[in-house]
């Protein structure tokens, strides 16, 4: 099992047609180079999620709020 993907200024994505979520961030590991992960299959902590892909999201910090309302 791989270490999990650290994401701030993180934020939830509709994608495929409003079928799936996905969340958008800043990788910490990358220099905060924004980053997407695939669609999100299960909730596991508060502030942990996995991916269809079998990766693990650590959402660090609040949610990009002022985006999410930008985009509705």
């Amino acid at each position: 099992q791989q270490k999990p993907i650290c994401l701030t200024r993180w934020r939830i994505k509709a994608m495929d047609g409003n079928t799936a979520i996905c969340v958008e961030g800043k990788r910490k590991d990358m220099k905060d180079l924004s980053w997407h992960s695939n669609a999100v299959v299960e909730r596991i902590a508060h502030n942990q999620v996995k991916t269809s892909s079998g990766n693990v999201y650590l959402l660090q910090g609040k949610i990009d709020a002022t985006w999410m309302r930008k985009e509705g």
